[in-house]
């Protein structure tokens, strides 16, 4: 897995500019419906969390 989420990481790739502007468009963003995180909170409780593969020839 590639690891956590981290902001500040995000910024630093990012650079100031894209960042600053990502926080301008979510924050001028609709507020979420009530049915809308119903259905993200049904999303992620159904998805399955991925697992680390083995290849079959390491396996054997």
């Amino acid at each position: 897995m590639a690891g956590d989420f981290s902001i500040e990481e995000a910024e630093r790739r990012l650079g100031p500019a894209a960042a600053e502007r990502a926080r301008q468009i979510a924050a001028a963003a609709p507020e979420f419906r009530p049915e809308q995180i119903e259905h993200l909170r049904a999303l992620f409780a159904s998805a399955a969390f991925a697992r680390p593969t083995v290849p079959a020839a390491d396996a054997a």
